[in-house]
C-alpha cells in the first residue's frame, strides 16, 4: 500500500499595515496565493513585491513573512504539501466569540515546542 499524503489549507486575512510573522516550515512546502492586496514578500534572502493574483512557492525550511503594503486587506490561500500547522493554528486561536486572553511566555513557549515540527517563529 502507498503512502497516505494529505494536504492542508487555510485562508487568511492580513489588514493594512499588518503582516505575517518570519517563519519557517521545516517539513513541509507551502504554497501562497493572494486573491487581493499587494505585499512585500521575504522568501528566504529574496524580497519580491505580490499582487492579487500571485503565487508564491515556499519549500520546506525556508523562511516566510509577508508585510501588507496598501490600503486593502491582503486575502490569500495557503496550501501545505502535509498536515500539521492547522492544528497548532487551532491552539493559538481564538474561536469567533470567545474572549481573547493573553497567555504567558511560558505557555507561549510550550505550544511553540510543541509544534516545532509544523511552524518555527524567527
Amino acid at each position: 500500500m502507498g503512502v497516505h499524503r494529505v494536504l492542508s489549507f487555510l485562508r487568511q486575512c492580513i489588514p493594512p499595515g499588518k503582516k505575517i510573522d518570519t517563519h519557517r516550515h521545516p517539513e513541509t512546502d507551502e504554497i501562497l496565493f493572494l486573491q487581493t492586496g499587494t505585499g512585500r514578500v521575504h522568501l528566504g534572502g529574496s524580497v519580491r513585491v505580490a499582487h492579487a493574483g500571485a503565487t508564491v512557492f515556499i519549500p520546506a525550511g525556508t523562511s516566510i513573512s509577508v508585510d501588507n503594503l496598501g490600503s486593502d486587506a491582503i486575502n490569500l490561500v495557503a496550501i501545505f504539501s502535509a498536515p500539521g500547522f492547522e492544528d497548532f493554528m487551532r491552539d493559538t486561536s481564538v474561536r469567533e466569540g470567545e474572549k481573547n486572553v493573553p497567555v504567558s511566555q511560558a505557555e507561549e513557549d510550550a505550544v511553540e515546542k510543541k509544534y516545532s515540527h509544523a511552524v518555527m517563529y524567527q
